[in-house]
């Protein structure tokens, strides 16, 4: 049987010879060297980070500086909330949460997932999420994720309809919000020495109640 490397490994040798081979030949006199070229590249990442779009749709600053360059996509474009910026230090504070953790939500550009990720400022391993993604309705989503939730009765929030779902395997507790042709997520997970289920719900439904005033419906 004919062994991948055998085929592979000439490649991977030519692939690291030939930064080698570009760096001797830099390094002639009178020719660039990677060093003198080091900060062209870097004014050009910089170029490029300050094109990224870093504010939402009212211009209020991200509390981190994203690098995505489509953080805001066709998959969450269905409403103009941003959770970053709702969550107020004061909201942040009275839920407990360290308003400079504050991280983006998404793992990569153009992820459905577009909003923030805060720990807990008195517990370790607790983190609070709220993101938005694009859906076309909140029971059909339910009924999508009926065998991976537990889903408890809905409950109203300044008469806004709140789906509220417990994991069945992990100490969380997920709240879902309807915003224009998005919904919103909040959920609140806890790793180590989580209290009752029905405590977290109450803290993810707390945050809930917190920023829901500033989801347009």
């Amino acid at each position: 049987m004919r062994s991948v490397f055998s085929s592979v490994a000439p490649k991977i040798l030519l692939t690291l010879a030939l930064p080698l081979i570009l760096s001797s030949c830099l390094s002639v006199e009178g020719q660039p060297t990677p060093e003198s070229l080091r900060p062209a590249l870097n004014d050009q990442h910089a170029s490029a980070t300050n094109d990224i779009r870093q504010t939402d749709a009212q211009g209020r600053a991200l509390p981190f500086e994203t690098e995505y360059p489509r953080r805001w996509s066709n998959g969450n474009d269905g409403t103009t909330y941003e959770p970053c910026t709702a969550a107020t230090t004061t909201i942040l504070t009275d839920s407990r949460l360290d308003p400079q953790s504050a991280r983006d939500a998404a793992a990569a550009d153009h992820q459905t997932a577009r909003g923030c990720v805060w720990s807990l400022s008195d517990r370790e391993y607790a983190d609070l999420s709220q993101y938005v993604g694009n859906q076309p309705d909140l029971d059909v989503y339910k009924q999508m994720n009926a065998q991976f939730m537990n889903w408890r009765d809905d409950i109203s929030l300044i008469g806004r309809r709140v789906a509220v779902a417990t994991a069945r395997s992990i100490p969380e507790c997920t709240t879902f919000v309807r915003s224009g042709e998005a919904i919103v997520v909040t959920n609140l997970s806890i790793s180590i020495n989580p209290p009752p289920l029905n405590e977290i719900c109450d803290k993810a439904i707390a945050f809930t109640r917190a920023t829901i005033d500033q989801m347009p419906e």
